[in-house]
């Protein structure tokens, strides 16, 4: 019985100005023939974990609860680091918080109608962030599973980057063949794997771009395949923010031990969270009361763009509290050595030779032009085809655009339906 369906690819930090003709020839030819939304808007931090839980439920982290790419737990005396990609890293966030994510995801969503399936090749964590309790069928290396997080027994032999990509893409479509669920998502580790290792706008990028849009153009087949079925399908294609090149690489931790605030260099009194190009710094411990003085400390420093504490954050859609304090690192007018633009500081806990090594390769997380400006084009029900919306959107639409498309009520979101927007629209310009 034919029904619709939602499907939705992304190419992990994709930026707009990377979708051309001569680059991505299927995403720019997919580009025209629906709604391209010029200024979409990623989270902060502009980093995937978090931005994957938020496309998933259509809240900002101050909704759903994950912060960032990694997070420091409280412990005695004050924080321990956690990497929220690793695998292990969801029974712990269930175990401290005693939840999972404080908003459904567009799989429990839909768990009533045709189901849900996931295909990630992106780590563990954002893939698992993406269903947190567990209601689609998972498709992803560490473990692929059925409704209930039952362990299907199937394995999937890949790493991040092309070749694995390529097979979760095809074990995706078989699965959105057979299954033809409500809502099926696609994440593939590139072009974010390669613009972190090679700088952006080399051979290298380029050639990961364009290896992702074979894959998108695989699953743009599928799509027709179902639409040639009588399923009404709505087809996005997006990324989960964009990039920026890397100036130098910032030890913040180190810094602030050097700086007196920290009595040992590990000590847990004072815990930095990289978020690439933005940074969480948790207090606790004999440091709580100096977080003020560091904030005052931090602004003074010429890595820092901007520092956000209380409401601040609240009001970037982050989740505040009396012992955070959250820094955006600094910008920088001007282009990579391949004439990119968009330039940013990055920040790490203590390493002081890595910015050499990254230098003018992709990094992101902060509030950047360009690391928080990802893609996103919608081609369906609702979407016009060669239209350009200017108006601002934002990855917390992407939920309640395939919950209005499903017929489904999109309540406790943040994000607003994109079928809703009808104003500053404006014809599509010409893809060069």
């Amino acid at each position: 019985m034919a029904h619709r369906i939602a499907v939705t690819v992304m190419c992990d930090g994709n930026r707009p100005d990377f979708v051309t003709d001569e680059t991505t020839p299927v995403m720019a030819s997919l580009k025209r023939a629906g709604t391209w939304f010029a200024n979409q808007r990623g989270i902060f931090p502009s980093a995937t974990r978090a931005s994957s839980a938020s496309i998933a439920t259509g809240c900002h982290s101050l909704s759903h609860g994950l912060r960032g790419n990694c997070m420091g737990l409280p412990i005695d005396g004050g924080f321990e680091f956690h990497d929220a990609g690793k695998p292990e890293f969801f029974e712990t966030y269930r175990r401290h918080y005693g939840r999972m994510l404080a908003r459904p995801a567009v799989s429990e969503r839909v768990s009533g109608l045709y189901g849900s399936i996931i295909a990630s090749n992106a780590s563990p964590g954002a893939a698992f962030f993406h269903d947190s309790y567990s209601h689609a069928h998972m498709y992803h290396r560490e473990l692929c599973y059925a409704p209930g997080r039952i362990p299907t027994g199937e394995t999937l032999t890949t790493a991040a980057g092309h070749e694995g990509d390529a097979i979760v893409t095809r074990r995706f479509i078989e699965a959105l063949l057979e299954r033809r669920p409500s809502a099926a998502t696609l994440w593939l580790s590139e072009p974010d794997k390669s613009m972190h290792a090679a700088p952006l706008g080399s051979e290298v990028h380029l050639a990961a771009l364009a290896g992702a849009d074979r894959l998108v153009g695989q699953v743009a087949e599928a799509v027709e395949r179902l639409r040639d079925e009588g399923h009404e399908v709505l087809f996005i294609i997006g990324s989960d923010h964009g990039h920026e090149s890397v100036t130098e690489a910032i030890p913040v931790e180190r810094r602030l031990f050097e700086a007196g605030f920290k009595s040992s260099l590990e000590g847990p009194e004072i815990v930095v969270a990289p978020q690439g190009c933005a940074a969480f710094i948790h207090f606790g411990g004999e440091a709580s009361s100096r977080r003020r003085e560091a904030a005052d400390w931090l602004r003074q420093q010429p890595w820092v763009d901007n520092v956000f504490m209380g409401e601040d954050l609240a009001a970037l859609g982050q989740i505040p509290g009396d012992d955070l304090i959250a820094i955006d690192m600094a910008k920088t007018e001007g282009a990579n050595i391949n004439g990119v633009p968009g330039l940013s500081a990055m920040a790490v806990r203590f390493d002081e030779e890595i910015g050499e090594i990254r230098r003018d390769c992709g990094m992101h997380g902060g509030r950047g032009a360009y690391e928080t400006n990802p893609v996103l084009m919608m081609i369906g029900d609702g979407f016009e085809a060669g239209r350009l919306v200017a108006t601002q959107s934002s990855i917390t639409d992407i939920a309640p655009s395939i919950l209005h498309h499903l017929g489904l009520p999109a309540t406790e979101m943040d994000g607003s339906a994109l079928q809703n927007v009808r104003q500053d629209v404006t014809s599509m310009i010409a893809t060069r």
